[in-house]
């Protein structure tokens, strides 16, 4: 039971750990990116390509920027 319980926390983190937003304003705010400030980096998909920034004060509140 406990090799489960370890396993399961192990592919729980994986899974955290390599999230990227499906756009800009999802990687600056909630409620996966709740954490982020002024100046966070960030990352977003576009067009099948990761993206990588950092936040920036847009027009509906953090958005991810380059």
């Amino acid at each position: 039971m406990k090799f489960f319980a370890i396993v399961s926390a192990v592919l729980i983190a994986a899974i955290g750990v390599g999230a990227i937003a499906p756009n800009p304003d999802s990687a600056c705010q909630c409620p996966n990116n709740c954490e982020h400030t002024l100046g966070s980096s960030c990352a977003f998909f576009l067009d099948g390509n990761t993206i990588n920034g950092s936040c920036v004060n847009g027009a509906n509140g953090l958005t991810c920027a380059t």
